[in-house]
């Protein structure tokens, strides 16, 4: 902790443990998880494991994973979200937003939207423009397909 790795007011991840920081004691630090938990780690925890700040670098990248159906134009959706990123104020033009294939699954082609933002807009920014990405999609025809499995049947047909 002598290297001062958080302060007060910063959410970081070390181990299991993940919170915003409250206070920094001599034996222990006092943190607040995402959903209000109080978490007390003992500082030697802190001491030996990577501390990751969410907050310190002032910005956060972020991914938006979304599956579309084979039979979707890929430019098409891509490009859908591109200019929802653009669209929003939060997104950073620099470096700019990008869309790209992330995978080849069974029953969609994933599109990830790759944006950076504030790191305090960083929840509101991804909770509004995933929800904008689904309504956007239904209103240009984009489907967004559900798992499905094709049967097919070898040799005989069976009877009902």
């Amino acid at each position: 902790l002598f290297l001062r790795p958080f302060k007060i007011g910063e959410y970081i991840q070390v181990g299991s443990v993940e919170g915003t920081v409250e206070e920094i004691g001599l034996f222990a630090t006092r943190l607040r998880s995402v959903d209000g938990t109080f978490i007390l780690s003992p500082n030697a925890k802190l001491w030996n494991e990577p501390v990751y700040n969410k907050n310190r670098n002032g910005v956060r990248r972020t991914d938006i994973t979304i599956g579309i159906s084979y039979d979707d134009d890929i430019d098409f959706a891509q490009a859908t979200l591109i200019d929802i990123a653009r669209s929003d104020s939060r997104v950073s033009g620099e470096p700019a937003p990008t869309a790209f294939v992330s995978e080849l699954g069974d029953s969609a082609v994933s599109i990830t939207l790759r944006y950076w933002t504030n790191d305090k807009d960083f929840f509101s920014t991804k909770l509004d423009l995933t929800k904008l990405a689904k309504q956007t999609f239904d209103q240009k025809g984009i489907s967004i397909p559900f798992p499905q499995q094709e049967v097919v049947y070898r040799g005989q047909v069976p009877t009902q």
